[in-house]
């Protein structure tokens, strides 16, 4: 009887523990077409590249977004750390292609493809619990510079929602100064 018991008591405790684990990441949507920039001075569209549920943010990546690039720093070795993981949230990917005004070494800027990742995590009714947005182009250290978190509050994703509604502020600065994302840009959810 003790043995039946304990077996019990063991079933049970590992039925409550697989239970409560997380269900694994559930991509719904996935788009990979490239896109092509919007111009110089048209605002970015920040297009949506993959939809998930059961998800949520590498917090640990994000957090410590220099310490988990290997090699050479590039649009490669940079996505991993804004990829989903297991958890019980929503979870977007947003990609803006857009041209920009690239530094060249003290003479003339050129004009390049930038992209702008948008990760965004929200409940069932699409509240948003949290962002981040990064510049994959970004290439000097710290990268932590150029990644901005969303203060907002009380916001819902919707088709068309301009990013500055997100208010971002860097996750790392040394100044006061320069702090808040500056940038607009248009999320398309369709």
């Amino acid at each position: 009887m003790k043995s039946f018991l304990k077996l019990l008591i063991i079933f049970n405790l590992t039925a409550v523990l697989s239970y409560s684990q997380s269900k694994p990441v559930q991509v719904i949507f996935e788009n990979t077409k490239v896109e092509t920039a919007t111009g110089l001075t048209a605002t970015p569209v920040y297009v949506l590249k993959k939809q998930a549920k059961n998800g949520d943010f590498n917090y640990s990546k994000l957090d410590a977004i220099d310490g988990h690039i290997k090699d050479t720093i590039n649009v490669k070795n940079l996505m991993p750390v804004f990829e989903p993981i297991s958890g019980a949230f929503n979870y977007y990917q947003f990609l803006a292609t857009f041209k920009g005004k690239a530094y060249n070494g003290g003479e003339a800027a050129t004009i390049k493809d930038f992209h702008d990742i948008l990760i965004i995590k929200t409940d069932q009714n699409n509240k948003i619990i949290d962002a981040y947005q990064y510049t994959l182009e970004w290439a000097e250290p710290p990268l932590q510079y150029d990644l901005f978190k969303s203060s907002a509050k009380n916001l819902v994703l919707t088709d068309t929602l301009n990013i500055k509604q997100l208010k971002f502020k860097r996750t790392y600065s040394w100044s006061e100064k320069n702090t808040m994302l500056k940038e607009n840009g248009i999320i398309k959810l369709k």
